[in-house]
């Protein structure tokens, strides 16, 4: 059963200077680590469990599923990652639902402490990419994965919804209503001329949007052929709003109440 976000992918050009933009904002960055496929990262964790990965690339590597995420399609908030309580079970829902992905495969990343993280995930493809979540199972603790320091000048302290376009909220449903046993809650958002269907997991709401009309920011969004995901909204204890995207490298990242 998937149970809440495990983490948010952020693709930047330059990560270090992605994470010096972060820090700024008011968040605690940890340094990640390196992974074997040639991209390298930086992270944010949260009280609520989750976290922020900030990925980039120490060397180029084309065939890495977010190469052309971030070099074709402008980079930003990419991708997103389920926590599962029997990951074999859940990718057997996905199967089912028709989500094309790659198989469940063992990856790792190694800390700059030397240590060695190792985990089981796959990756959505096609149609599927950023509209559904990938999921992993650790084989080290996760508490190892997550960054231990987990609280921000900024006040923030989880993730509160995650925003996506879809452009065909019947697929949305096809593959959500099975993963949770109902078909979510109808919306409705007049700011942005949308509607669509919440879905909770957990701590975390999961808000799929699709316009109503081209003069939706979402339709524009839509022709860009940009990333599915739209925005984030963070809570904190702090002052709420919209950060900078100059800051955020073209992120959404809205600060919300507690």
């Amino acid at each position: 059963m998937l149970k809440a976000i495990d983490h948010l992918v952020i693709a930047v050009p330059d990560l270090e200077a992605a994470t010096e933009n972060y820090r700024e904002l008011g968040f605690t960055v940890s340094p990640g680590g390196k992974h074997a496929t040639a991209s390298y990262n930086s992270l944010i964790g949260f009280q609520d469990g989750s976290y922020i990965e900030l990925l980039g690339f120490y060397e180029d590597s084309p065939e890495h599923p977010w190469w052309d995420l971030l070099h074709e399609r402008g980079g930003g908030l990419i991708d997103f990652c389920m926590q599962t309580d029997d990951i074999q079970a859940d990718y057997a829902k996905l199967q089912t639902a028709g989500v094309t992905m790659t198989d469940l495969t063992d990856l790792s990343r190694v800390r700059p402490d030397g240590y060695e993280l190792a985990w089981v995930n796959n990756k959505v493809t096609g149609v599927y990419q950023g509209l559904v979540p990938f999921i992993i199972e650790d084989k080290t603790p996760r508490d190892e994965r997550v960054p231990k320091e987990r609280t921000h000048n900024n006040g923030v302290v989880g993730i509160h919804t995650l925003t996506l376009v879809a452009s065909d909220l019947d697929l949305v449903q096809h593959v959500y209503t099975p993963l949770l046993g109902h078909s979510g809650t109808p919306l409705t958002d007049a700011d942005l001329d949308a509607r669509g269907m919440d879905y909770t997991f957990g701590p975390h709401t999961l808000r799929f949007l699709t316009p109503n009309r081209a003069s939706s920011p979402l339709a524009a969004h839509l022709s860009e052929n940009a990333p599915v995901p739209y925005e984030v909204s963070f809570v904190t204890h702090d002052v709420p709003g919209m950060l900078s995207l100059r800051q955020t490298e073209g992120v959404r990242i809205r600060l919300v109440p507690a």
